[in-house]
């Protein structure tokens, strides 16, 4: 489901929350004639407490995850592995990670295939894990919150929903993933005295603002990949009640509505004068030489910025209807951490498996895995990163901070249909084209499929 350029930085690493099991110590038998030396006090006793030997017996836990080979996480995976051994004395880790290349894909599902299966796995969430799903080889967070109530408890409710299979639950833990926004040169606001676009009115002030002072508000190729600025205008219009709902003939007014923008916009002198005909590398070129605002791309540009320091990214507001609250975004977490029928029906190795996640999805893990791999949405609320660019923490905190996300229209509607639509919309702009006769066409193609 990936478009152009889309970079997904899927990649993890590790905690410290291993649990260090403690045995129960037996006091020495004092004479009959004598009193111990020392009794513990009641309130100190612990009936709960395991007898040294159950705690401490060995346990192996076979792991296979993408953080392996050349992601940039595969340091960080490893370290955080070691950390927990040390904090758990009686858990050995074998590591089977490497990079998530389409070989690597298909020997984890050959290994479930043939009964082979790691005890947890870093795997995607999309149509890859259906057959682990329907073979019951990967056990639900439902299942294994009903024993470990705060298992993932620490993951924003968004990015599990965005990390749930085809079957509409929840099995991963993820930990990062990408996400879209309006990239905007600070300086360039601040200034020509305008306002950063937090909110509709704010947005279009900014169009408005900077078409009459002869800078282009919004650098976008409409010909080429209007893909963004798509869902971005969908979103603002429906928020991700409308926008993730695929049945298009649903919610086709909020579709008509949103796209409606581009002539709106468009009227208003927001795009480049060439927007029909223009290539995106090239607006984006523009938008890095600040001769526009505003420019609409996701977490894989992060790193194209040569100013970060003065370039923020912000979420689309919306556009007043009350179906978007100005923190919903387009984002997905498309991996995470699967925890195996194999080892959670195996006693053993149940509790082990568990601390081993909850170790690798900390927040504070979860950060480091974001600082790493230069950006990415957080699955968790991190805060400030201060090992991030100015830019990488700001898309970090936009993520972390989001009420409700959904991954990429192209993602789900039929190619056909998505087609079609990317050749309508500079159309649309110039208002060659009704977006109620574009949509009723796209209904038509996606439904055909």
């Amino acid at each position: 489901m990936k478009k152009f350029s889309k970079v997904l930085a899927l990649g993890l690493a590790a905690t410290m929350l291993g649990g260090v099991f403690v045995g129960c110590s037996q006091e020495p038998i004092a004479p009959a004639e004598e009193k111990p030396a020392a009794e513990k006090p009641a309130e100190e006793k612990t009936g709960e407490e395991k007898p040294a030997e159950e705690a401490e017996k060995p346990v192996t836990l076979r792991v296979v995850s993408q953080f392996g080979g050349t992601d940039p996480n595969a340091v960080t995976f490893e370290n955080h592995i070691k950390k927990f051994q040390e904090d758990n004395p009686n858990v050995t880790i074998e590591n089977e990670s490497a990079t998530a290349d389409e070989t690597w894909k298909s020997n984890v599902l050959t290994d479930f295939a043939a009964g082979n299966e790691p005890d947890v796995l870093q795997f995607f969430t999309d149509v890859n894990s259906k057959t682990l799903v329907e073979q019951n080889k990967v056990v639900s967070i439902e299942e294994i919150r009903s024993e470990y109530p705060d298992y993932a408890s620490n993951i924003n409710p968004a990015a599990m929903d965005s990390a749930k299979c085809y079957d509409g639950k929840q099995y991963a833990v993820p930990t990062h993933g990408y996400y879209e926004g309006i990239f905007c040169n600070k300086d360039l606001f601040e200034a020509n005295g305008i306002e950063l676009p937090t909110d509709w009115a704010k947005l279009e002030g900014a169009i408005t603002g900077f078409a009459e002072k002869g800078i282009t508000p919004i650098a976008a190729a409409l010909g080429h990949i209007p893909h963004y600025w798509i869902e971005h205008l969908i979103l603002a219009e429906g928020g991700v009640q409308d926008h993730s709902n695929r049945d298009v003939a649903a919610v086709k007014e909020t579709w008509v509505n949103g796209l409606s923008y581009f002539k709106k916009f468009n009227d208003m002198g927001a795009f480049p004068a060439d927007a029909a005909t223009t290539q995106h590398e090239l607006v984006q070129a523009q938008f890095i030489d600040k001769q526009a605002a505003m420019f609409v791309d996701g977490s894989w540009a992060v790193g194209a910025m040569t100013d970060p320091d003065n370039t923020v990214i912000l979420p689309i507001p919306s556009t007043g209807n009350g179906k978007n609250d100005g923190t919903q975004i387009i984002s997905g977490f498309s991996s995470g951490f699967y925890i195996t029928r194999k080892a959670w029906d195996d006693p053993a190795k149940r509790d082990a498996a568990v601390k081993f996640v909850q170790a690798m999805t900390t927040t504070e893990v979860i950060g480091e895995l974001v600082t790493v791999a230069g950006g990415g949405a957080p699955a968790a609320d991190v805060g400030e990163l201060s090992g991030l660019s100015p830019l990488g923490a700001c898309g970090a905190a936009m993520a972390g901070k989001a009420s409700a996300v959904d991954g990429a229209i192209d993602g789900w509607l039929a190619k056909p249909a998505w087609e079609y639509l990317l050749g309508k919309v500079a159309g649309i702009a110039a208002g060659s084209e009704d977006p109620a006769a574009v949509v009723d066409e796209v209904i038509a193609l996606n439904t055909a499929q």
